[in-house]
């Protein structure tokens, strides 16, 4: 599949941002059916098959997810950390349009990871959970990835980490050139997202808030407002 291809869901997205992601961290099927469901049709939605459901059902559950919303944008957040091409051809049989890998990873995983989705037509985001200067790792690679993610985990969350990072938006975006988007992850609310937009971000990544919603219809649409597109 070629990414450029406006056709295919891959060559529909990221194009245009900015846009909201809706992290599907979850481990009960029911539950992951309703929250899909219930999620707007929209074309600014990417939908993330999150690690712990990739770990709970395997990387099929992509495919499930595509039974259920035929036309989403699908990211396996597969935090790679070694054989970046052989996870990457994994997700693309299982109709993943995007994939991620772990910056942490060695140097030669990231860009053979970036490679791959390159020439499978997936875009390619690379996690910077845990690194300290994520513009200099971006500058440092001979291929750039389509989407570098800006990470605080849960747990760092939970125990009370503030620090987001989103002043090295612009450095980033400077380290990895024309069309490289910047991703925000961790905690992020309805009264910090116009914040992260403001500083630069392309994609907002938000769990809980929506996945978690008594409504989620109601709460992935108020994002969706948020991003004033």
């Amino acid at each position: 599949m070629d990414p450029s291809d406006a056709s295919s869901p891959a060559g529909q997205r990221l194009a245009e941002p900015p846009y909201l992601q809706v992290a599907l961290d979850l481990v009960d099927d029911k539950v992951l059916r309703r929250v899909v469901e219930a999620i707007p049709a929209d074309k600014r939605i990417i939908l993330e098959a999150g690690t712990p459901l990739i770990k709970r059902f395997g990387v099929g559950v992509m495919r499930d997810i595509s039974a259920i919303r035929p036309d989403a944008f699908i990211i396996a957040d597969l935090k790679t950390l070694d054989v970046g091409k052989l996870e990457v051809a994994i997700a693309a049989e299982q109709g993943a349009h995007a994939a991620a890998v772990s910056a942490l990873a060695p140097v030669e995983t990231v860009e053979a990871f970036i490679d791959e989705c390159k020439e499978r037509g997936l875009r390619s985001y690379v996690d910077m959970m845990n690194v300290s200067d994520p513009a200099a790792l971006v500058s440092g690679l001979s291929v750039k990835p389509d989407v570098v993610l800006l990470h605080r985990g849960i747990d760092a969350e939970l125990g009370g980490t503030t620090v987001t990072g989103w002043g090295a938006i612009p450095a980033i975006k400077r380290a990895g050139g024309e069309g490289m988007l910047v991703a925000v992850a961790g905690g992020i609310t309805p009264e910090t997202a116009p914040d992260a937009l403001a500083a630069g971000a392309d994609v907002l990544v938000i769990g809980r808030a929506i996945t978690a919603a008594d409504d989620v219809n109601d709460a992935a649409q108020g994002f969706l407002r948020i991003l004033g597109v």
